[in-house]
């Protein structure tokens, strides 16, 4: 069973599931993708990052979210909000991630901006946050398309992140 989060213009956001794994496998796998991770994952870790993000539905109520066109049904990444300990601070990131057929076609920040707007208005979080690699300038650029600015760095996934951050407008 598929749940439906959110939809933008052009994005359908919903909860990821086990059918999804030929595609995470493949998009978690691309060296281009994964390039500021730790890693590419294997379709072993691809399925239990799958896991991850349904006991984070089922714990947080919210977690990294597949994205597909709306016109088509395909799946373009995952972009979604995560919960995150930053510094000794609990926080809410939001996250994005597509595969490489689908760069520069704004879907990152279409789909980033709808989590963002969800986390202010529906979960009434008081701020959202991005973590960053200094060296992903695509990346950054969604932040600051997010209204986000860089706050500090913090340690994430064994390496320096830049922490962006953009407070609730209404909280």
């Amino acid at each position: 069973m598929m749940t439906l989060v959110l939809e933008t213009q052009r994005l359908q956001l919903r909860e990821l599931t086990p059918d999804d794994l030929d595609f995470m496998a493949e998009m978690l796998a691309d060296a281009e993708v994964m390039r500021y991770y730790p890693k590419r994952l294997t379709r072993e870790l691809s399925a239990e990052w799958i896991a991850r993000q349904m006991e984070r539905y089922k714990t947080d109520g919210y977690g990294l979210w597949l994205a597909t066109e709306k016109a088509t049904g395909v799946k373009v990444g995952q972009i979604g909000l995560v919960k995150q300990t930053v510094n000794g601070v609990e926080e809410c990131e939001v996250g994005y991630l597509l595969h490489r057929p689908f760069w520069r076609h704004g879907y990152a920040t279409e789909g980033a901006l709808a989590c963002r707007d969800y986390a202010f208005k529906t979960l009434h979080k008081p701020r959202v946050i991005s973590l960053v690699q200094p060296e992903n300038e695509a990346s950054q650029g969604v932040a600051k398309n997010l209204g986000m600015e860089i706050v500090g760095r913090a340690p994430h996934g064994g390496s320096e992140h830049l922490v962006f951050a953009v407070s609730n407008p209404e909280p």
